[in-house]
């Protein structure tokens, strides 16, 4: 009886409940409660330079885990009630950061942004870095300027709640010296001194210009379709009459589905169009080529098509993402397209409570060696076709990966990764015979088989402090090296990288950051590389959450390395500055 009691009880009280499904009223607060919104963290872009000349410029992967995952979970909205007083709360939209280094290195970096709207977003960034020093000690080398600048304008607005446009319109500027000579080389080479020569006969200059706009059908649930359309075009183009144009058209439906009425599944298509245009004048070509060179075809064409069927399964424990891609690839160098078909399967499990996650997956893909991502990993190329490789050829790879990431506890996770490529088309850099200062590279494209093993481990101490180690070795196999330059396969590939990084975070006041680098030794045209080391550190105090100041040191260890052959390195680079950001109400 009592039991019964107590139930007729319980079902009255919630029968109001059940009735305010539709509710939408004011609720008024009374008494001595005060209202407070947290304010998010202020926008950080943290410096930096891309450039061989202050810093060993090395990429290192950790982490990486092949799972390709995307949710389909969309919560249903609950209706905000409206506290009366609430205060107006400071938005921080705008960011700037000023600073200066030696070598004459300023830096500026300028973020702007719309202020809340549920629709729309628009805004713009310019960020500025560059040296205009010589190298210290090391006068014979002349000027080392070099610089980055570029200007971004963004925005996105959301059609019935359903539909996002997006678009971006941004122009980068690149430039960099072909400075890898020296006085004595320029005259006994050329016969010519500093005086004889400008600036611009040895300056590589690169400009893009590039425009991003696409829609989005941003339905989730289940039994419906969704899609998503986008169109990339960027012109590149430098003062060696040099010019890449790159179309891109993408696509993409998804359609999810129950399996069962316990598990979700979603089908994907995405299909892509990708064409490259290079031409150059070979009337206009940096100083010290010599007439030995043969003219190739200054007009290169590249097309590639590809379409990626693919399908993603969220069960318990166990996810699974499974398709495959193919396409065609034509061009100069392919007359005839040439059809491919490549794996696209990843799963993943989570054991342990979700404290172990094991990954295998077996991918592939092929993708042109455009001129626009070739000189941002060597900026010291020649303008003109190689005899040896092409800057629109086409690079082709299968990976085969296992990954594994173990949780012990909130504040410890390491990772371990395994990882077999097998590459066609992959390239290096040597420096070409045909300029007689020996300070310009052409790259040469080889078959190899490569394999890396790879780990970290991360400490993280109540967000205070965060220490991360880890490190990669790599070995490489050549299945078709090229006869008449077997030796330059190896050139630039480093056997091992290691990293040890600390983080500090005292009271969200004073930001630390301390790393140490180190880059296995290399063989290059000048014989071997030594091991480099390299140690950075930055500081920054947070007077409020508008003023903050920097400091930012580059090659504490003051090394002098060559990453690229004839090229010496600045030694430190010391950088102090300030942020900015006005708030709005």
């Amino acid at each position: 009886m009592k039991k019964t009691v107590i139930t007729a009880i319980l079902l009255a009280l919630a029968i109001p409940l059940w009735a305010q499904n539709d509710y939408n009223e004011s609720v008024v607060v009374k008494g001595s409660y005060t209202p407070v919104i947290e304010q998010p963290d202020k926008l950080h872009f943290p410096a930096s330079i891309t450039d061989t000349l202050s810093r060993i410029e090395h990429a290192f992967h950790y982490s990486i885990s092949p799972s390709r995952l995307r949710a389909m979970y969309e919560p249903t909205r609950i209706r905000a009630a409206r506290i009366i007083g609430e205060p107006a709360t400071k938005l921080y939209n705008n960011y700037l950061r000023l600073g200066m280094g030696n070598y004459w290195s300023p830096l500026a970096d300028l973020y702007w942004s719309s202020t809340r709207d549920r629709l729309k977003t628009y805004g713009i960034r310019i960020n500025h870095r560059s040296s205009w020093d010589k190298l210290a000690k090391l006068p014979q080398y002349g000027p080392v300027q070099q610089g980055n600048t570029g200007v971004t304008l963004f925005g996105k607005y959301i059609l019935a709640d359903r539909l996002q446009l997006h678009s971006d319109l941004s122009y980068t500027h690149h430039h960099n010296l072909l400075y890898g000579f020296t006085d004595s080389t320029l005259q006994s080479v050329l016969g010519q001194t500093r005086d004889d020569i400008s600036l611009a006969d040895y300056r590589a200059s690169y400009n893009v210009a590039t425009w991003n706009i696409g829609i989005k059908n941003m339905e989730l649930d289940a039994n419906k379709f969704g899609y998503a359309a986008d169109v990339h075009l960027s012109d590149l183009w430098t003062p060696w009459r040099q010019n890449e144009l790159n179309l891109r058209l993408g696509g993409e439906v998804h359609y999810g589905f129950n399996i069962d009425n316990r598990y979700k599944g979603i089908a994907f298509l995405h299909a892509e169009w990708d064409a490259y245009r290079y031409r150059y004048s070979p009337d206009h070509l940096p100083l010290g080529r010599n007439t030995a060179a043969v003219m190739v075809d200054p007009n290169n064409v590249t097309n590639l098509v590809k379409i990626n069927p693919f399908v993603v399964f969220l069960f318990r424990g166990l996810d699974i993402h499974a398709g495959f891609t193919t396409g065609w690839e034509g061009g100069s160098i392919h007359p005839s397209a040439l059809f491919c078909i490549y794996p696209d399967v990843t799963v993943s499990k989570k054991l342990m409570h979700d404290n172990l996650v094991l990954s295998l997956a077996a991918t592939g893909g092929f993708e042109a060696n455009s001129l626009n991502s070739i000189r941002q990993i060597n900026p010291y190329l020649m303008p003109e076709v190689s005899n040896w490789g092409w800057t629109g050829a086409i690079s082709h790879h299968y990976d085969f990966i296992g990954h594994a990431r173990m949780s012990f506890s909130k504040k410890l996770e390491a990772n371990a990764e395994v990882s077999y490529s097998l590459r066609g088309g992959d390239f290096t850099f040597v420096l070409s015979p045909f300029y007689d200062l020996h300070n310009v590279y052409e790259f040469v494209t080889c078959d190899l088989n490569r394999l890396i093993l790879g780990g970290d481990i991360t400490f993280v101490n109540d967000e205070m402090i965060t220490l991360r180690a880890g490190g990669h070795y790599y070995h490489y196999k050549y299945v078709t090296p090229t006869p008449a330059v077997p030796a330059f396969l190896s050139y630039y590939r480093p056997a091992w990288d290691a990293l040890l990084s600390i983080d500090l975070n005292y009271h969200n006041k004073w930001y630390a950051h301390l790393e140490g680098q180190l880059l296995g030794q290399m063989e290059s045209d000048n014989g071997t590389l030594p091991m480099r080391y390299g140690i950075n550190a930055q500081v920054e105090y947070r007077h409020n959450r508008a003023l903050s100041f920097f400091a930012q040191f580059d090659n504490l260890a003051f090394q002098r390395y060559f990453y690229w052959a004839n090229y010496p390195s600045q030694r430190a680079l010391f950088t102090l500055g300030l942020t900015y950001t006005i708030p709005h109400k």
